[in-house]
Parts: structure tokens; C-alpha cells; sequence
């Protein structure tokens, strides 16, 4: 079976503990298959920023897919995530246990 729709969610930026809830949300709302792409050294490990009131790495709440790093992330490497994702919808892999549903 080929899923016609399908949402990858970006995440660039460091990302607040009151923000989370609102990312958690967005991802929860999106129809399956779904993926995410976490961008750069803050969004997938809070980068130079550890304070409290910050997420140290969005993988913490939600499943990432693909790691973009750099700081910034260089736009070959942006390039290779999105064709790390349509690798993974072509081989139609579909892990409901991964996506918590």
C-alpha cells in the first residue's frame, strides 16, 4: 500500500520548554506517515545554550527521523536529510511503534 500524504516537521532551532508542548501538539496532529528532520547542533542538542529553560534536543519529546548537524547546517546537508526522507517513504517503511501511535 503507497501512502499519498505524508508531513515531515523541521525542527531548526533551539527550542523553549514552553514551546514544547506546542511542537508536541503539531506532532501528535499530524496524519500518519509522518517524519521529522531535527536541523542543527540546537535543535538536536541545545547547542551552546544549556539552561534550564531550554530543550537539550527535541528527540527528548519527540521521534526524530534525521540529524542535520552543524551550527549553522550546510545546505548540502539539508539536501541529504530530505533525500534521507524520501529514502525512507520509498522503502514505505512504516513504524507505528516508533511514532507512538
Amino acid at each position: 500500500r503507497r501512502h499519498t500524504r505524508s508531513l515531515c516537521d523541521w525542527s531548526s532551532d533551539v527550542c523553549s520548554s514552553d514551546l514544547m508542548p506546542v511542537l508536541q501538539k503539531i506532532y501528535r496532529q499530524m496524519p500518519e506517515p509522518k517524519w521529522v528532520i531535527s536541523m542543527g547542533a540546537c535543535a538536536s542538542c541545545g547547542g551552546v545554550f544549556d539552561t534550564y529553560t531550554l530543550v537539550q534536543g527535541v528527540d527528548q519529546f519527540i521521534p526524530v527521523d534525521v540529524y542535520v548537524p552543524g551550527c549553522p547546517p550546510r545546505p548540502e546537508s539539508l539536501l541529504d536529510a530530505v533525500f534521507e526522507i524520501q529514502k525512507l517513504v520509498g522503502e514505505d517503511r512504516f513504524d507505528s511503534g516508533k511514532h507512538g501511535s
